[in-house]
This record gives structure tokens, C-alpha cells and sequence, in this order.
């Protein structure tokens, strides 16, 4: 069964595999990396027809030996390896090819081909090009092909690693036995390779070079695999050889002359000139096959066969790196990195990334060749983190990140850029996007080691210093110190890296606050033993007096300098605490690294140590704006966590007055604060969440048995003296006759004191919206109406009836426009921020109102209670601001109102329309819950002069019985007619119209956005990135360069445009939902008119599923239970929608 040839190849003739190509070229020369070579660019040989008669008639089911066995899970494959290379071998005599033939139809059998060759085929390697291409129009005309080879079969999984073992086997036991090599080598031989492997690589290199991907995929695998094998016997014939060199340098260093030493250095050098030849003969089939398959199949249009080729070189320059970790081959993954397929870019970076942990942190352990690399593509390994979508990709490149760290090639500036990707992975989990938990700890991984990196020579050089400190930074936590104070100046320069690449990462996503980036990375940094227990030392170092530091055994200017290194500024303090915020969140949620000793972090230990210093905290955060929402984090976090109460750690510890005075100290500083930042609100929502709804209106035990009480009198105490606070302070901005404060610090436009008394009006309004938004904070969780519903000391009146005599009454937006058009158009984004918050708390306090009426129908109390004395100050809140919308809706839609506009004040017309929507859907909440208690009321409301409030036009009455006044219907009307014709202008549509329409809605549909011409550099990808570049260029490749950089740039801006545009018309056909999910209550409701109705209607199938659907429950059965008594059904609705 040997493998016979036609004629005998002269010793010096270099054999022929094809037409290939030489890989004698320079290092990275330059290929286009995306020009991958099609299926009819393969080499070809030049072959005469083949005069071989196939017969006509082949079995599709020709028995192979071979194929048979390893198709068996259970088969000894070594073995069968072992008797094929036994039987090739007891056949070299007779020149027969029963064996490679059984060989070569493995696999052919392997990928479904029923025609398998014969031995008068395969007898000479010069017809395999020939012979491959007949296979492969049989293998065409086959009308089913069974490819057990690349099958996902669970039957036949077994296959494709069987096959590969085997012919593993087979190199191994081919080099065992010898037929790997020429038995005799010839004085100035120069080929050594074996008829073996010349007919090995001859037919496989065909078979890979062939259109059909099946069979090139499988030849392709298979000789990669054989040349993997080939570079562990070369491995081992190196190990040898030092050996043997070894031997023979002692033996000519031994002082024995005899003849017995000649006679061993003898043979010890005939061993090492066949070692030699036998790692020459293998470079030599090395350097074949790499010219004959892999240089042609690494640019392969499968990407599969793209990983393939890569996945083996990874292996080769791993177990053989003395020939292939050189640039010749290095460069392949340096252009494959800009591959089109993620999953060839994902093999790239893994194999980088074994190589770099193959140099174990040290770059005299590198080749130069891999420096060079290196130095050459490092920038563009920096850059793919921005572009890559794959997790495994950016697990794999923060991982090189790390041993490129390790090894210094990263500076500075290349740690920030990387970091900085970090708090985008930070922000992207703070909207709701998920990132990976092997990600997350690579990132740890990747800062940790910078820190520990940057910090060693300075803890080196000042730990002396500290042997025998005992103070709070001694010689046990200096290392943590430097390492904590350079972990937040490493943050401050990734943040303001990333500061300066957000703007094209989130289009219109809200900013985040720095504070929550950073708590969420130290979070993630808990992962890594080298953070456990840093929470203390932070908390030591926060209030260390680093100016009382007595360094002992230095000079003055030695301690200046160590007193220097280690002060704080107020952005380092801030960055502290949210390190400690992290390390809260951490311990109480459970986030510790497993398998660790914690106990320093567990909530056990820590919660009553950190109590001890929360009041220093608070002290240091009021000190500081930005920091208070920190701290304020942390304090929830603490009073959130149920399994140790903290009012009870403090109780044990007999420090409740400490417990009782932090609460007094949030609430003063909730007090004073002079602007509440989004932060802020959200906090001091959840702080009062907290606390209120675990307790009764009197701070007493909830009577549902929650241990975990947080709330005692004394404290409940302070939350109303709060509220009292507040509302004297809108009493006191109502009842001056000026405001201390003129928002529009402008001349006067009018001289007319009535239009001046206005200007008053506008800045009392926007004055009294801090402690307004403060008063419906607190409002959302329990009733203030006995604060701001009843007459307060040194006032004749409520805060309520205040609010509607002094501003809602003698509020004029017609006078406001006409005489102060510049002036409003500057503050107009403030007026409309604080007429909202005077809304909600016109909403917050008729709910609780008509809770108490409810409540009292229920407990037998309602006999007691006038409701037109109860109702009288919400009514009369209620009709000015209906007033109020329906003069701003006159304003929006008389062309009369805004005359003259000037350049600088014609947005103000659009502003408008949209500080009217807010205002509708305000007032829709205001018409659908009186509505609803009325209609559940009135046939069994036991009040006293009901009817007198909500049956007379004075008072009620328009508003419940039937439907809505003409004027509040038009301005509802009209806010849906805006958000109509904004969604149909950008979706394109010719919306219906009805015909008494006059309004000119084209105005308010128009766009004022400027497109952003700009691309960011991370949102262009290009195949042609700068780091492939030759130093140099050819023209033709710069052109084609420049060429791809301006369709890359050009397809991004594209995208970007269509994602802004998308995000456009989401944003309204939200909009238009939300408020036609309000309307739709008032429809119900029976509230507006049948014109307004089949109006609303009209255009229900053209702008959108989401709006479709809602006018489609218009002919449903009812979809707001009126009779539930539940005065939100529309806001639920609407929370459905958004």
C-alpha cells in the first residue's frame, strides 16, 4: 500500500505543488486585507487532459476502510494510525497506492463525495489538480451530499475530531518510523523532502485550491492539522538537538584521549547531523504547505476557512515559534484585524492574546520580529475596542490590554484611551444596556494592574518612611494609599478622555452624572482580591490631616514631598466617595468576589463600622455641591438594606441621637438647597420612599409587622417641620410685592405697570418652583394637605388659596408675548419647567383631597364634611388654570398674539406650542380625576352641598357634567393637532383634514435641528486602517485608502442620520401616544364633544401601530373602569404606552 509515483524525482529538484505562490516577500508587505480570493481565482496547474475512462457506473456507497472506523465514537484511533503508517510502509517496495488511495477517499467520503478515486488516478502527484477538478463535477451532479465532516450531527460530532487525531497519528508515527524523511541524504542535496509527504502535500494542496468549499474546507483543516504536528516533532527534535549538543560539547571537554572519545564524539555528531536534516526536511514541508495552502486559504471567502487558517497559526507560532514567530507570518493577523467577519477579528485577537501571555509579562521573553509587530499594530488594537460589537472580541483585546501592560508598551495617554472605555461600559449600564460579567472583570483586571503598576516605585521609595508609623497610613495600607490616590487621577483622565467621545456615542441619551460612572466601575473592581476590604482604608484616608504627618527618618523637603504626594483636592474627595458608594453597593448587594475571605466586606462587619463615621461624611459632602448626591447614595443604600436595619445598629450602639441628627442634617440641606439637580430629586424621592412608607402619618410601627423600622416621632417630626418650612417660604415669595431675583435682567421692553407687574408675576413663579418641586417630592408619598390646605401662623389664607389669588389668577400670557416677546423667548424653557412643577402640585394635592372624600365615604365621616367649603381653594386653582391654558392656547394659534416677531425670537412660537402640550396633558390629569369622582360619587355621596361645587357653572359644574367647556376642548384638541402633524411631517404622510380646520399646523412641523456634518473616528471602520499602512505606500494603495475612508465616512454619516431620524419619529409617535392615551380617558369619560371624537380618530391608520391601536380600544369595550375609584387609570395607560 505504498504510494507509487511515475517517474523518480531527482534528489535536487524542488517538487511541484501547482501554480503557488512564493511567500519570498519582505515583512508586511502590503495586501489589500478585504480582496479575498474568489472561487475561480485558485491556482491551477497546466495539465493535459487526463485520458483516464471513469466508469459510468461508480456505487455511491463505496466502502472505506478508514471512513468506517473512525466514524466510530469508540475507535482506537492511535492504533489505526499505527497500522496504516505500517501497511504505507510494507508497500514502498511494490510501489502500490492502496493506502494513501484509502487515504485520500477519507476524505472525499468525509464531505458526501459518492465518487471516490481510483488507483490508476491517484498515481502520479502531477495529475491531482487534474484529477480534483473531475472530482469535483461529479461531486456537482450529486443530488444530495452528506458532509459528516462539518456536521452539528450530535451522532456524528465525533467525526471531525476522530479524522484530525488520525492523521495527527499518522505525522507522529510517520516521524517514528521514518517514512517522514529520505532514507539517505546526497552530498548537496538541497530537497529532502519524502515521496510521503510529496504526495501528501501534492494531493491535499489540490484538493484546498478547489471551487467547491466542502472540499476545501475539509483539505484545508486536515493540512493544517498535519502541519501542527509537524511543529510538535519539530519542537521536540529542537529539544533534542540542545541535548545533543550538550553531549558533544562535554565529550570534547574531557580530559579522556583515548580512543573511545573520538569514536563517541563520532557519533554524537552523526546524531546531530541527522537531527539537523530532520528539521530541515520538516521546515521545508513547513515552508511548502504555508506557500502551497495557507497563503491563498487565509484570505478564503468562507470565514470559516479564514478562522481555520488563523487558529492554526496561533498554534504553530506557539509550539514552533523559532520559524514561524517571525514578520513574515505575524503579519497575517496584523491584517486580518480590520477582517469584515467578527468571528475571524475575535480568532485574531485570542491568538494575540495567547502569544502575549507565551512572553509571560516580560519583553526580553519576546521575539523582535513580535515587538516589531507590536509597536507596529498597537494603536490599531487600542482603536478596535470603539468599533467591536463582540463580547468575546472586547474580552480578548482588554485581555492583551493587560499583558501589553505588563510587558510597558502602553504610556500614559494609551491607558487613558483604553480606560475610558471602561465608563462607557459604566454609562451604557446606567441606560439599561447589558454588559457582560467577563468583560467587566477583564476591565477590572486591566485597571488594577495600571494601578499596581504605577504605584510599585513610589511605595518602594516612601514605604521606609512608614515602618513604624501607627498613626492611619503606616507601612501595612501605604501601598493601598498610592494605589487609591492614583486610582482617581487615572479616573479624572479616562473621564475626561471619554468626555470628549460621548457626544457621538449617545445621541440623545441624558447625560450621566461622573459620581455614578465611578461607583459603578469600583463596584466591578470588588471582583478582584486586590480591592477586598478597601472600603476602611478609604474611609481612613478621606479624613486623614495628611499636614500632621510626621514622617520619621526624612528631610523637611523629603516630608514636604510625601505630604504633597498624598493630599487630597476636593475632586480627589469626591472621587473617594463614590469609591466608597461602590464599595457599599458591593458589600450590601452581595457583589464580593467569591471564594474570598470578606469579612471585612461583609455587611456584618462593615455597616456598624461605617455608621461610626457617616455624620464626618455628610459634614465633608454638604461642604462640596457635586458630592452630597454621593453621599446621599450611600445613605440609601444603608437604609434600603433589610437584613441589618441601620436605625438598629445605631440603637445598639445608644447613638440614636446621631441617627436621629443625620436625618435633621439631609432634611436641612434638602431645605436649603437652591437648585434640586436631577440627581438630587431622584435621591431625596427614593430617600422619603424610604422612610414614609414604612410608617403611619405619626412616624409610629406600620401596622403590618416590619421589624425594619427607620423612622421614629422624632424624625417624622422634622419631615413636617420641613414641610412647614416650605410652604412659609412660597407664602413669603407670594406675599412680597418683588421678587429678589429678575430672570429676564433685561431693560424694560413696556413701561406699562401692568406689564411690568407681569414680568413680577413670571419671576415669583419661577422663584417658588425649587420648594414647589421640594413640597411634591414629599407630596408623592404622603398627604400635605394639612400643611398647604390650611390657614399657616402670621397668614390670613392657605398656601393653596394663595397660590390661586396672588399669581394662577393674574397670570396673562397674552401680555406676556405681546409686550415681552425677547425677554420670554430667554426664559421661556424656565417659566414652562416651573409652571410644570406648580401643576404637579396642583395634581398631587386634588388626589390627596379626593383621597380624604373617598376615605370618608367609607369610615361613615362623609355627612361631616362641605364639600364646597373642602373643594373650594383645588376649584379655584383649577378654573385659573384652565384660564391660563386656554390664554397660552390663544397665544399659540391667533397669528394676532405674535406680531412682529424679530430673527432671534421666532423659535419662540414652537417653544410655545410645546410648553402647551405639557400643559394639556397637566390639565387632561386635572379634568379625568375630577371626572371620575364625580361620576363614582354622585349616587351615593353622602357629603354636604355636593351640588353646590360640582353641579353649578361657578364652581365645578362645566367640568363633570357633559362634556368640557368649548374653549378647554379647543386648547386639548389643539395640542393633539400638533403632535399629529409633527409625527405625519416626519413620517411623510398627507394627513386627513377636517374641513372647518383653519389652524396652520405646517409651522409647528417644521425641523430646527442642524445636521451634524462631523463623524466621529470611532464610527468610521475601514478595511484600510492607518496602522497597515507601509511606511512606503504605493499610490494606487493610498488611493484606494482615501477612497474607503470616504465611503466609510460617508455610509457612517448616513447611518447617523437615519438613527437620528428614527429616534425622531419614536420620540413623537411616543409623544402623540402618551397624550392620545389621556384623551382617550376623557372619551370614555364621555367629556369631549362627538366632533373631537371622530376627529381624534381620523387619521387612526396612518402614523403608526402604537396610535392605531389606542384608536382602536375607542370601539373596544371600555378600557378605564370609571367605577374603580382609581384616579390615575390614565396615567397607568399611559405608562403602558411609553
Amino acid at each position: 500500500m505504498v504510494v507509487a509515483v511515475s517517474r523518480k524525482r531527482n534528489r535536487n529538484e524542488r517538487p511541484q505543488y501547482g501554480e503557488l505562490h512564493s511567500s519570498d516577500v519582505s515583512d508586511y508587505d502590503e495586501v489589500e486585507e478585504s480582496d479575498y480570493e474568489s472561487e475561480d481565482d485558485q491556482p491551477r496547474k497546466k495539465h493535459t487532459k487526463s485520458t483516464v475512462q471513469r466508469p459510468q457506473q461508480v456505487l455511491e456507497s463505496e466502502e472505506n476502510s478508514l471512513f468506517k472506523a473512525l466514524s466510530s465514537p469508540v475507535v482506537a484511533v492511535s492504533e489505526l494510525a499505527l497500522e496504516w503508517v505500517e501497511s504505507y510502509m510494507a508497500e514502498e517496495d511494490t510501489e502500490g497506492v492502496n493506502s494513501f488511495m484509502n487515504m485520500f477517499n477519507l476524505l472525499l467520503k468525509a464531505v458526501g463525495c459518492n465518487v471516490p478515486v481510483q488507483a490508476h488516478d491517484i498515481i502520479s502527484p502531477d495529475s491531482a489538480v487534474a484529477t480534483v477538478n473531475e472530482l469535483s463535477i461529479h461531486f456537482e451532479k450529486q443530488k444530495y451530499h452528506e458532509n459528516p465532516f462539518a456536521s452539528n450531527n450530535k451522532d456524528v460530532k465525533h467525526f471531525q475530531k476522530n479524522v484530525l487525531e488520525f492523521f495527527s497519528e499518522v505525522i507522529f508515527y510517520a516521524h517514528e518510523k521514518g517514512c517522514l524523511y529520505q532514507e539517505l541524504i546526497d552530498e548537496g542535496q538541497t530537497v529532502l523532502s519524502s515521496d510521503f509527504m510529496t504526495s501528501l502535500i501534492s494531493w491535499f494542496s489540490a484538493l484546498s485550491a478547489s471551487n467547491l468549499r466542502p472540499f476545501r474546507h475539509v483539505a484545508t483543516v486536515v493540512t493544517l492539522n498535519i502541519v501542527t504536528q509537524l511543529c510538535h516533532q519539530a519542537a521536540s527534535l529542537e529539544v533534542s538537538l540542545e541535548r545533543q549538543e550538550r553531549q558533544l560539547n562535554n565529550a570534547k571537554n574531557s580530559s579522556n584521549k583515548s580512543k573511545s572519545k573520538r569514536s563517541k564524539i563520532e557519533v554524537i555528531q552523526n546524531n546531530i547531523d541527522r537531527t539537523n536534516i530532520k528539521i530541515g526536511t520538516i521546515n521545508e514541508y513547513l515552508d511548502e504547505v504555508t506557500r502551497s495552502v495557507f497563503v491563498h486559504r487565509y484570505r478564503d471567502l468562507d470565514s470559516t476557512i479564514r478562522v481555520e487558517c488563523l487558529h492554526a497559526l496561533g498554534d504553530w507560532m506557539v509550539s514552533n515559534p523559532a520559524y514561524f514567530l517571525s514578520s513574515a507570518y505575524l503579519r497575517y493577523f496584523g491584517w486580518l484585524l480590520s477582517d469584515p467577519t467578527d468571528a475571524v477579528r475575535d480568532e485574531v485577537v485570542r491568538s494575540l492574546h495567547r502569544l502575549y501571555k507565551f512572553s509571560k509579562g516580560s519583553i526580553e521573553n519576546m521575539a523582535f520580529s513580535f515587538r516589531k509587530f507590536t509597536k507596529r499594530f498597537q494603536q490599531q488594537l487600542i482603536n478596535m475596542i470603539w468599533k467591536e460589537n463582540l463580547a468575546s472580541i472586547k474580552i480578548n483585546l482588554f485581555a492583551i490590554y493587560s499583558e501589553l501592560l505588563k510587558i510597558g508598551f502602553l504610556s500614559d495617554s494609551d491607558k487613558s484611551r483604553i480606560c475610558s472605555y471602561v465608563f462607557y461600559l459604566a454609562e451604557s449600564e446606567l441606560h439599561h444596556k447589558q454588559v457582560g460579567t467577563k468583560l467587566k472583570a477583564e476591565c477590572s483586571r486591566f485597571i488594577t494592574i495600571a494601578c499596581i503598576q504605577a504605584t510599585e516605585s513610589t511605595v518602594d521609595k516612601h514605604s521606609k518612611y512608614f515602618q513604624k508609623s501607627s498613626g492611619p497610613i503606616n507601612t501595612n495600607n501605604i501601598a493601598g494609599v498610592y494605589k487609591l490616590k492614583y486610582l482617581a487621577a487615572f479616573f479624572q483622565e479616562s473621564i475626561d478622555e471619554y468626555s470628549t467621545k460621548r457626544p457621538h456615542l449617545f445621541i440623545d441619551e441624558p447625560s450621566v452624572s461622573s459620581w455614578k460612572m465611578l461607583k459603578g466601575v469600583f463596584t466591578d473592581l470588588q471582583i478582584m482580591p486586590e480591592w477586598a476590604g478597601e472600603w476602611e482604608l478609604i474611609v481612613k484616608y478621606l479624613f486623614f490631616d495628611t499636614s500632621a504627618l510626621i514622617v520619621e527618618g526624612a528631610s523637611d523637603k523629603e516630608t514636604a514631598s510625601i505630604r504633597d504626594s498624598l493630599e487630597l483636592s476636593s475632586k480627589d474627595q469626591q472621587f473617594f466617595v463614590s469609591f466608597l458608594s461602590g464599595s457599599v453597593d458591593s458589600s450590601l448587594n452581595g457583589k464580593s468576589r467569591k471564594g474570598l475571605d470578606t469579612s471585612e466586606d461583609s455587611p456584618v462587619n462593615m455597616v456598624p463600622k461605617l455608621a461610626c463615621h457617616l455624620a464626618d461624611l455628610e459634614d465633608l459632602s454638604s461642604k462640596v455641591t457635586s458630592m452630597y448626591p454621593v453621599f446621599l447614595r450611600i445613605w440609601n443604600d444603608l437604609l434600603g438594606f433589610k437584613s441589618e436595619s441601620i436605625q438598629a445598629v445605631y440603637e445598639h450602639s445608644n447613638s440614636i441621637d446621631t441617627y436621629n441628627s443625620l436625618h435633621g442634617r439631609v432634611l436641612q440641606y434638602f431645605l436649603e438647597c437652591q437648585e434640586m439637580s436631577y440627581d438630587l430629586v431622584e435621591l431625596y424621592k427614593e430617600y422619603f420612599s424610604l422612610l414614609l412608607t414604612s410608617s403611619d402619618e405619626r412616624g409610629q410601627n406600620s401596622s403590618n409587622g416590619d421589624t425594619n423600622q427607620l423612622i421614629n416621632p422624632n424624625v417624622y417630626l422634622k419631615i413636617e417641620d420641613t414641610i412647614l418650612a416650605l410652604s412659609t417660604e412660597i407664602m413669603e415669595d407670594l406675599s412680597s410685592k418683588g421678587s429678589s431675583h429678575d430672570v429676564f435682567e433685561a431693560t424694560s421692553e413696556q413701561d406699562d405697570p401692568f406689564v411690568c407687574d407681569q414680568k413680577d408675576l413670571c419671576n415669583t413663579l419661577i422663584e417658588i418652583s425649587n420648594p414647589v418641586k421640594k413640597l411634591n417630592i414629599i407630596g408623592d408619598i404622603i398627604s400635605i394637605i394639612r400643611s398647604v390646605g390650611e390657614p399657616l401662623l402670621d397668614y390670613p389664607g392657605s398656601l393653596l388659596e394663595s397660590l390661586s389669588v396672588k399669581l394662577l389668577s393674574k397670570f396673562s400670557f397674552q401680555t406676556l408675548v405681546k409686550l415681552w416677546p425677547r425677554n420670554l423667548s430667554k426664559v421661556i424653557k424656565d417659566v414652562s419647567e416651573a409652571w410644570s412643577s406648580i401643576l404637579d402640585f396642583g395634581l398631587i394635592c386634588l388626589c390627596w383631597k379626593l383621597e380624604d372624600l373617598m376615605y370618608s365615604l367609607n369610615d361613615g365621616t362623609a355627612e361631616t364634611i362641605n364639600v364646597d367649603i373642602f373643594m373650594d381653594d383645588m376649584c379655584g386653582i383649577f378654573v385659573n388654570v384652565v384660564d391660563c391654558f386656554s390664554s397660552l392656547n390663544e397665544v399659540v394659534f391667533d397669528p394676532e398674539e405674535l406680531p412682529g416677531l424679530s430673527e432671534d425670537t421666532k423659535s419662540l412660537k414652537i417653544e410655545l406650542a410645546e410648553f402647551l402640550h405639557m400643559f394639556g396633558t397637566k390639565i387632561a390629569d386635572f379634568a379625568t380625576s375630577l371626572k371620575a369622582f364625580y361620576d363614582r360619587t354622585k349616587p351615593i355621596h353622602r357629603f354636604r352641598d355636593f351640588d353646590a361645587m360640582f353641579c353649578t357653572s361657578e364652581k365645578l359644574g362645566p367640568f363633570v357634567n357633559g362634556e368640557l367647556p368649548k374653549n378647554l376642548e379647543d386648547a386639548l384638541m389643539n395640542v393633539f393637532l400638533i403632535r399629529e402633524a409633527k409625527l405625519g411631517y416626519l413620517l411623510g404622510e398627507d394627513l386627513e383634514r377636517l374641513d372647518n380646520e383653519n389652524v396652520n399646523l405646517e409651522e409647528f412641523s417644521e425641523e430646527h435641528d442642524e445636521v451634524q456634518e462631523d463623524t466621529s473616528p470611532q464610527e468610521v471602520v475601514t478595511r484600510f486602517d492607518t496602522s497597515d499602512e507601509e511606511d512606503n505606500e504605493e499610490d494606487e494603495v493610498r488611493v484606494a485608502r482615501e477612497t474607503a475612508e470616504r465611503e466609510a465616512r460617508s455610509n457612517a454619516r448616513s447611518s447617523m442620520l437615519k438613527f437620528k431620524s428614527d429616534r425622531k419619529i419614536w420620540t413623537q409617535e411616543k409623544l402623540l401616544s402618551v397624550y392620545s392615551m389621556k384623551l382617550l380617558g376623557l372619551i370614555k369619560a364621555n367629556s369631549l364633544s362627538s366632533h373631537s371624537t371622530e376627529r381624534f380618530k381620523l387619521n387612526g391608520q396612518k402614523l403608526g401601530q402604537t396610535f392605531g391601536t389606542i384608536v382602536s380600544m375607542m370601539s373596544s369595550p371600555d378600557q378605564v373602569n370609571r367605577e374603580s375609584g382609581s384616579f390615575e387609570a390614565t396615567e397607568e395607560q399611559s405608562a403602558v404606552v411609553s
